[in-house]
């Protein structure tokens, strides 16, 4: 069928129009492209989907409430974050990492000290050992009569003369080294002191911690002297103590001297107190604590009656 447009230009006729009318109406609608709806769609849909994942992206951003957990600190309870609790336990485990690696150290270097120790014992003994066999020779070639060598036997005499000569010379060799390896002793000797009093120290101040004020650990230590000298020790003695053991128990006799004799003079002086005496003729003991009088009423009447009164006041 041809299409009624592509006529003429002229003018329609009651035909032309209704055919253009009816073929409007039965047109179909054609759909959107795809691309344009894709594109269309995004336009409208950003209000709801702002609207929708905003309340989840807040939830998403609310901080968890950390858990707590409750300790004894002191003698009481209280709640302390997890996080904090595992930071002190790695604190605490590091801690002891390195103290056991100190340890170790020191374990191992007082096993490197022990076995120079040994050796350097051992070179002594071997030392001591060519020094006696040295001289026994040299001894033994200084009862030669060289004077009949050297005429019987010239070529003998220089052999001896250079083999004394040689040991005297490896002798005096041995004389050097033995004062290096005692050198060597001594210092080591001193180390070992030197380590043995700082560790002595330590348990001093582990026992005695109040010792950490230089003060009052120089005041007690004085004292400490002062009152072993007047139990009878030697300075000499006093001096060479290196155990902490004999410091505290030296302070503890001390301590508790003092407090008797403090106890005893204390006693002394209520003994001392004059006793008053009631006068004749008042009514009461005014002035005088009850249980003083009480004991005074007793004195005087020995009743059973004041008696209990007595031991009522004191109780």
């Amino acid at each position: 069928m041809d299409n009624p447009t592509t006529g003429s230009n002229g003018p329609l006729d009651v035909n032309q129009a209704s055919s253009l009318f009816s073929a409007a109406l039965d047109a179909p609608t054609e759909p959107p492209e795809p691309e344009k709806q894709a594109a269309a769609e995004p336009e409208a849909a950003p209000p709801e989907t702002e609207a929708t994942e905003a309340p989840q992206e807040a939830e998403a951003q609310a901080p968890e409430a950390e858990p707590t957990v409750t300790v004894k600190i002191d003698g009481k309870d209280v709640e302390l974050p997890l996080s904090e609790l595992k930071n002190g336990y790695q604190r605490q485990a590091d801690y002891t990492r390195k103290t056991m690696e100190a340890a170790e150290q020191r374990k191992a270097a007082e096993a490197e000290r022990s076995q120079a120790h040994q050796e350097r014992q051992a070179y002594a003994v071997n030392l001591q050992r060519m020094q006696a066999q040295l001289e026994g020779a040299l001894q033994q070639q200084q009862q030669t009569n060289w004077e009949e060598l050297l005429q019987s036997d010239p070529v003998e005499y220089l052999r001896q003369q250079h083999q004394a000569q040689a040991r005297q010379a490896q002798l005096g060799q041995v004389y050097a080294e033995q004062q290096r390896v005692a050198a060597l002793q001594q210092a080591e000797a001193q180390q070992a002191q030197m380590r043995h009093l700082q560790s002595q120290q330590q348990d001093l101040l582990a026992k005695l911690p109040e010792w950490r004020d230089d003060a009052k650990s120089k005041a007690e230590k004085v004292a400490i002297r002062d009152y072993l000298a007047q139990q009878g020790y030697e300075p000499d003695a006093i001096n060479n103590i290196a155990d902490a053991r004999a410091v505290i128990l030296a302070r503890k006799a001390m301590l508790y001297d003092q407090m008797v004799g403090k106890a005893s003079a204390a006693a002394k002086k209520v003994a001392t107190l004059p006793t008053k005496v009631e006068r004749p003729g008042m009514g009461g003991n005014t002035g005088i604590e009850p249980r003083t009088a009480a004991l005074l009423r007793l004195n005087k009447s020995g009743k059973v009656e004041d008696a209990a009164r007595a031991f009522a006041t004191i109780l």
